[in-house]
């Protein structure tokens, strides 16, 4: 873990844990302006895929259908998209990247968790990654528990 960095500290945190691995931690995280929206971060400091060990690809390889899976039985999501964006590393000097891999389920459907609607308003197509929606602990945990 390096201490200046922002993954890592999220990495390390037991905050809103789905699940955890020797390689891999996934979390969910405060922003649900996409019902569901999570973080799956490589528990070590490794700036680009090319690093990744492959013990830490087959890893990835197994979660990932679980994940998904996951997602669909509990909310219905489909499809799952996956990005690994770290651009905001090379904002300040140094430059300091953690692979990490934000997941987006979406849905056609729109889930209703606390008495809260989760409308996908641009379903089908490029989600808007600047959409904000913070939702309390108590939702995110109701997420967890339903998501596991």
């Amino acid at each position: 873990m390096e201490k200046t960095c922002e993954i890592c500290a999220y990495a390390d945190s037991t905050k809103h844990q789905l699940l955890l691995t020797d390689y891999w931690k996934v979390s969910l995280g405060s922003n649900q302006a996409y019902f569901g929206r999570a973080f799956m971060s490589l528990r070590q400091h490794k700036g680009s895929l090319n690093e990744l060990s492959t013990e830490e690809w087959a890893d990835f390889q197994r979660l990932v259908p679980r994940i998904e899976v996951a997602y669909k039985q509990a909310f219905g999501a489909e499809p799952m998209n996956w990005s690994c964006l770290m651009n905001n590393a090379f904002q300040t000097e140094p430059d300091n990247p953690h692979v990490h891999w934000h997941i987006i389920p979406r849905y056609r459907t729109a889930p209703t968790l606390g008495g809260i609607t989760f409308d996908d308003s641009l379903f089908g197509y490029h989600y808007d990654p600047k959409a904000t929606r913070e939702v309390s602990d108590d939702i995110i945990d109701q997420i967890e528990a339903n998501h596991t």
